[in-house]
């Protein structure tokens, strides 16, 4: 058996207690919520951004003990500048367009908020179209230079301690933005 599989009802079992643990926490920390989405792009509850940034730190430091154990293989993709730049483009068009992101939209829908099925399927609309142009994106946008040098993968910028460098840098951003925080927005 390899590292991390598991099979048959175990699977199964994993992925409800991981999904039930997940949908939890995320609705325990209001993030699932349209409210809570539309406040952080008017820049005015620094919530969502503080849980993103802690679950980056946690994630990669937790990522980074798994790889020296064995437990995970990192398989790291090539970086391509201009297909990032796209994707970061439609992703921030979907959240704009639905007030959600994917995965607070499946703990909203869990909840009972209906409006949660426009983001699933928007979801499952753009993964088969990706499939289809994909052979464009091939012959276009990953052949176009980078409008600067930049390294395949993170680990050439920071070497083998990259997920500290990143838990710190994620740590420092919602350590700032809890100092930032103003009277009138709420402590729960």
């Amino acid at each position: 058996m390899h590292p991390l599989s598991l099979d048959g009802t175990y699977r199964l079992l994993a992925g409800i207690v991981l999904g039930m643990a997940f949908g939890f926490l995320i609705v325990k920390s209001e993030i699932v919520w349209r409210k809570t989405l539309k406040n952080q792009l008017f820049l005015s509850d620094m919530r969502f951004i503080k849980i993103f940034m802690i679950s980056i730190a946690v994630g990669s430091v937790l990522f980074l003990f798994c790889s020296n154990w064995g437990v995970v293989k990192p398989q790291f993709r090539s970086m391509f500048f201009w297909g990032s730049v796209t994707g970061g483009v439609l992703v921030a068009a979907g959240i704009a367009l639905c007030g959600q992101i994917p995965a607070s939209s499946v703990a909203a829908l869990g909840t009972g908020r209906v409006y949660a099925l426009w983001t699933l399927a928007g979801m499952l609309v753009a993964m088969p179209l990706v499939k289809v142009v994909s052979a464009w994106l091939s012959d276009t946008i990953y052949k176009w230079p980078a409008p600067f040098s930049t390294n395949p993968t993170i680990h050439a910028y920071f070497g083998s301690e990259s997920p500290f460098w990143l838990a710190g840098g994620a740590l420092f951003l919602a350590l700032f933005l809890e100092l930032l925080r103003t009277d009138g927005e709420e402590t729960k």
